[in-house]
């Protein structure tokens, strides 16, 4: 069975049979036999490391820089090895600039594309059909492009394993039990590649202009390599005092290594603060985006509406000027100064929206307004925060309503 790498027929992921030559003495050999045998083994190699290997980053591909210009983005990459979804090798062999339009938000997320550049144009010799161009290229390097969205990408799950084996007791069995589980859950259907682009970060334009990473980049797609997973398995079984790292109370009744548990709790919380502060700080950039589209919308038909928005827009942007997303409890009052605003705006609306569209909206401003009353912690109350915003999104008029003069 082959993996379709996109080089034939199909482009969709899905498995087909491989094809090879079938060599015998005087075979006449024509590029299209050649074809055949560079696609065979490329595709017998790229369907075992799409199913073995997995998709994402192997080695490198760090993003060192990204410079905004008048009319374009120069971002760098640094070296490094890629697996795209449909299992192929894509190599930086060294440290490489690449361009991309301006973006229209100030979040980006880059990914790295497969693609192939033609090189070395060579005259096609006379032969009667042979071809209809006087040239072609004699060689094609296999090579990448840099894309990126405004919007984030659909990350994938870890896997919820089922790791019970209480009725498999005997080694070899339980080995077995948690194999064929695994395969069940997660193996069975082969899904096709809609997207085989690799996303490797993600990055936010602060007040100054620069470019900083966001904090979905922790989330960057990385290849799990058999010798990261040896090293943590051996490491596993040969640490006999303590090998999950537990402060405290450890296996035998020996001290558990606090230090390098401390360490390690302290990067998880340095990588929650940067995400928290991702969020918390695009929240409010979303609610002037949005609001500044509903005070649009709204303005020849209810210049109060429109006037209350384009003040929920002045809120919003002086929270971003304040820094307000540096600070959890700074947060949560800026956001709970805007909501007298965000309910002010729903009372105006009454004769000016649809009933559905409005409905949803209120809905939306009372579950914030529950959440910051319950003191739910920043991230519950960013998330009602952008429910407000996606609710505001789907505002709609009234088709009868008469202009305000």
């Amino acid at each position: 069975m082959s993996f379709n790498n996109g080089q034939g027929d199909r482009g969709d992921g899905q498995l087909s049979q491989f094809e090879k030559n079938n060599f015998f003495q005087g075979k006449l050999m024509t590029a299209r036999d050649m074809e055949t045998e560079q696609d065979y083994h490329a595709d017998r190699l790229q369907t075992l490391t799409r199913f073995v290997t997995g998709k994402g980053i192997v080695q490198g591909i760090e993003v060192s820089s990204i410079e905004e210009s008048e009319t374009e983005l120069e971002v760098t990459l640094e070296p490094g090895l890629v697996v795209d979804g449909h299992g192929r090798p894509i190599v930086i062999e060294h440290r490489t600039t690449k361009t991309l339009p301006l973006p229209s938000s100030d979040d980006i997320y880059l990914f790295i594309r497969y693609t192939e550049a033609e090189l070395e144009s060579v005259p096609v010799p006379d032969v009667s059909g042979a071809s209809s161009e006087e040239y072609m290229s004699n060689r094609r390097v296999e090579s990448f492009e840099l894309t990126y969205q405004e919007s984030p990408p659909e990350f994938e799950q870890i896997p919820d394993v089922d790791t019970d084996i209480s009725d498999n007791p005997d080694e070899d069995t339980a080995y077995r039990a948690l194999a064929n589980r695994f395969h069940q859950q997660f193996r069975t259907p082969v899904e096709s590649v809609e997207d085989p682009s690799v996303f490797i970060g993600s990055f936010e334009r602060t007040r100054d202009g620069a470019w900083i990473p966001g904090g979905d980049t922790v989330r960057r797609q990385l290849v799990y390599d058999n010798d990261m997973l040896y090293a943590a398995l051996v490491n596993h079984i040969t640490d006999t005092d303590n090998p999950h790292n537990m402060g405290g109370r450890a296996a035998g009744g020996g001290g558990g290594d606090l230090g390098e548990a401390a360490e390690q709790l302290q990067e998880m919380q340095t990588q929650l603060d940067t995400v928290t502060r991702y969020v918390m700080r695009k929240s409010l950039k979303d609610k002037i985006r949005f609001f500044e589209d509903v005070s649009t919308r709204f303005e020849e038909a209810d210049t109060g509406a429109s006037k209350t928005a384009q003040e929920i827009v002045e809120a919003a942007k002086d929270g971003m000027a304040d820094d307000a997303f540096d600070d959890r409890a700074a947060y949560r009052e800026h956001v709970g100064d805007m909501l007298e605003l965000d309910i002010a705006l729903g009372e105006e609306l009454e004769d000016s929206a649809t009933e559905e569209s409005l409905e949803r909206y209120v809905k939306a401003v009372n579950e914030l307004q529950e959440t910051l009353a319950d003191d739910m912690g920043v991230l519950q109350v960013a998330e009602a925060q952008d429910g407000v915003c996606e609710a505001a999104d789907s505002l709609e008029m009234l088709y009868d309503i008469v202009p305000e003069n």
